[in-house]
C-alpha cells in the first residue's frame, strides 16, 4: 500500500514539474494562448523508426504512461519515444511517409545513442505490422532540452546506464551555468 501511494505521489510530482517546466519552453500568444517557440526552421532528419505499445510486454510496470507521467497518446498527435539528448521530450515530429504527427514524452534505452525513434500504436497487431523502418521525420516544433534535462536528473544517480548517457549528452549541449549542478 506505501509502495502504490508513494508511486502514485512520485507520478503526480512528476507530471507537475513537466507541464512547469514545459511551460518554461513556452511563451504567451496574443489573447493568453500558449505559443510553443517555433523551430528555427523546418529540419528534417532520416531515422530508424520501431513501434511500441501499451502493455507491460513494452512498457514493464510503465505500462499505459509515458516518462512525464502522463497516458500515451493516440490519435490527432501519438506517443513516441526518442534519446532526449536529440529529440528533447516535447518535440512535435511528423513522419513523413504516413503523415502522422508524434510528439516525444517517452523514452527507452534502445534510443539513446542512435538515430532512432519508438512510435506508440495503439495496439500489437500495429506494432507488428510496423516492424522497424527507415523514415523521414519533419521536425514540427523542438521540445525543450532544460526541462529534459530536469526530468531525467531527477531520475538518476549516476553516470551510468542510459539515463546517465542522456544527461551527459544534454548537459554537453546546454551553455555554461544553464544545465545547474550536475548530479552524481
Amino acid at each position: 500500500m506505501k509502495t502504490h501511494m508513494y508511486c502514485s505521489v512520485l507520478r503526480l510530482g512528476l507530471s507537475a514539474l513537466a507541464v512547469l517546466g514545459l511551460a518554461a519552453c513556452t511563451s504567451t500568444a496574443p489573447h493568453g494562448s500558449v505559443a510553443v517557440k517555433p523551430a528555427k526552421a523546418a529540419k528534417t532528419v532520416a531515422v530508424k523508426a520501431s513501434a511500441y505499445s501499451y502493455g507491460a510486454k513494452c512498457n514493464g510496470s510503465w505500462a499505459k504512461r509515458n516518462a512525464v507521467g502522463g497516458k500515451l497518446k493516440s490519435g490527432e498527435v501519438n506517443s513516441a519515444a526518442a534519446d532526449w539528448s536529440r529529440f528533447p521530450a516535447g518535440t512535435k515530429f511528423r513522419v513523413v511517409e504516413t503523415g502522422k504527427i508524434y510528439q516525444v514524452d517517452d523514452y527507452g534505452s534502445a534510443m539513446v545513442g542512435k538515430d532512432k525513434v519508438d512510435l506508440y500504436m495503439s495496439d500489437y497487431g500495429q506494432v507488428n505490422r510496423w516492424g522497424v523502418r527507415s523514415v523521414t521525420l519533419e521536425i514540427v516544433e523542438w521540445g525543450c532540452p532544460k526541462e529534459s534535462l530536469a526530468i531525467l536528473k531527477q531520475r538518476t544517480r549516476s553516470r551510468k546506464g542510459y539515463l546517465g548517457r542522456m544527461v551527459e549528452q544534454l548537459e554537453a549541449k546546454m551553455p555554461s551555468g544553464a544545465a545547474g549542478d550536475r548530479a552524481g
